[in-house]
């Protein structure tokens, strides 16, 4: 239990800290630009989605960790060994999902918990920081075009 614990701690921080490091330079190369253009918006979007990878990625090699190293639990299921069965697992975990076809045992439950908990908080951080980003588009374009709120 107390591997589950201090994996899942470990997994919490570096997922976090990568993500607020993300959005701190996301926000100086978006919010604070002069000019918030589409390209800079596309280009965020990538970002919010390869960080979402990166997550889901070192969840599964903790899940493969934990399984095959400190055999602390398992991932019950069709085809869950291996890379492609364990990215699988952590990406339906991560996003809540939760199809039903692969189940976590043992103390891997712990730390599938603390992923669908953190998927759930960085889903909704991303999408607050993506409104944040289409209201600052959005204000530049009717800045450009002269438009003010009072106009609609």
């Amino acid at each position: 239990m107390i591997a589950s614990v201090l994996i899942s701690v470990t997994l919490v921080l570096i997922t976090t800290g990568v993500r607020l490091a993300f959005f701190v330079i996301a926000a100086r190369y978006t919010l604070d630009a002069d000019r918030f253009t589409w390209h800079r918006f596309f280009c965020l979007m990538l970002g919010i989605y390869a960080s979402h990878l990166f997550d889901i990625v070192v969840y599964a090699v903790a899940y493969y960790f934990a399984w095959h190293a400190l055999d602390i639990g398992t991932l019950t299921g069709e085809r869950t060994d291996g890379p492609l069965g364990h990215f699988y697992a952590s990406a339906v975990m991560y996003t809540t999902i939760g199809f039903g076809d692969i189940l976590p045992t043992g103390h891997l439950r712990f730390i599938a918990a603390t992923q669908g908990l953190s998927g759930l908080l960085y889903i909704a951080w991303s999408a607050s920081f993506i409104f944040a980003a289409m209201n600052r588009m959005l204000k530049d374009r009717n800045a450009i075009s002269g438009k003010t709120n009072d106009d609609d």
